[in-house]
């Protein structure tokens, strides 16, 4: 017997019982309320009949009290169930809600766990039985490989870092993507360095003066700036070379790849003369200085400069002049790197 039926079976069980006790006996049964003057008399049948009832009627107050937690604990989980998906959701795209709040201690004790790791999906991960983290999934997979993607359709907040991935493919996309992004205080630095790099590697000389204002420059915008000029896609003075090495800390290895990098590109005029300038401005770039003489055969004045200088110091250059006065020779390089 399914439970549906049981109360019916009961109903007509107790009626048919009643009915036959009074077949069997009909006599009445007085019974008063105690400290009250109620007093009812009905016939033997329908008072068993009654207690069957009112026990009948328990039963189905507990039974029903069982249900009522089951259905309640089930709907429970399942509202759990979602609400993990979504903090699930959540720590992919990195983003915060205090609104999800669990109830049940199973899943308490999950996300607690949870939340100690960084949620990070595999690189070729798509498969999973769950739609909606299949979507994010999916989602993850065109980001990482370089695609550009609907932010708002996932709720991506702009603090995250698959925020600032989707913003960097679509600069790579188009660097005009990126030209807003420059000006606006909004963005983080790594979003308006990426932008405004985009910028110097794609843009003309006319656009980039627009902008090279726009930013503070740090030691890869400086590098790359500065290829951008050697190049020959921009003009800087001195100064703005000088100034732009200084803002960004260069050490000596940086100035003596930038003149390096700078050798055959621009004419010798120019080399040293933008050589000579930041190692005045910067002692970092004496080094970088005498590379551009030997380079040159300007030997004579790299000796001059010497003169000034603590014997101590550029052994590497001493030891090139002195193997050239001997009569030996040795390309430039293997003094300095």
């Amino acid at each position: 017997m399914t439970y549906k039926y049981y109360p019916l079976t009961i109903l007509i069980l107790g009626a048919l019982l009643g009915f036959y006790i009074y077949n069997i006996d009909n006599t009445m049964f007085a019974y008063t309320i105690p400290f009250s003057d109620l007093t009812y008399n009905m016939p033997i049948a329908l008072w068993i009949v009654m207690i069957i009832y009112i026990f009948f009627f328990i039963t189905i107050i507990f039974i029903f009290s069982e249900r009522m937690e089951i259905f309640l604990s089930k709907r429970a989980i399942n509202n759990d169930k979602k609400t993990f998906i979504q903090k699930i959701k959540n720590k992919i795209i990195e983003k915060k809600d205090e609104n999800l709040v669990l109830k049940t201690n199973l899943f308490k004790e999950i996300s607690d766990i949870v939340d100690q790791f960084d949620m990070i999906p595999k690189a070729d991960s798509t498969q999973c039985n769950n739609a909606e983290i299949k979507k994010i999934l999916a989602m993850y997979l065109n980001l990482k490989n370089g695609e550009e993607i609907d932010i708002h359709k996932f709720n991506i907040p702009q603090t995250s870092s698959l925020f600032t991935l989707n913003t960097k493919n679509s600069i790579t996309k188009n660097y005009k993507n990126g030209l807003p992004i420059i000006k606006n205080k909004n963005y983080i630095y790594e979003l308006k360095k990426f932008a405004f790099i985009a910028l110097l590697k794609n843009a003309d000389s006319k656009e980039i003066k627009k902008y090279k204002d726009q930013i503070s420059y740090d030691r890869e915008i400086a590098i790359e700036m500065l290829n951008t000029f050697i190049e020959g896609k921009i003009s800087l003075s001195n100064q703005e070379i000088s100034d732009i090495c200084k803002n960004a800390k260069f050490t000596k290895d940086d100035y003596l790849n930038l003149v390096k990098s700078a050798k055959g590109k621009l004419d010798p005029n120019t080399w040293i003369a933008i050589s000579e300038y930041i190692a005045d401005s910067d002692e970092n770039a004496e080094n970088a200085y005498f590379y551009v003489l030997l380079e040159l055969e300007m030997l004579d004045r790299a000796r001059d400069i010497l003169r000034a200088q603590p014997a101590y110091e550029f052994l590497n250059v001493r030891a090139y002049l002195d193997l050239k006065a001997a009569g030996k020779s040795y390309p430039t390089d293997l003094f300095f790197k």
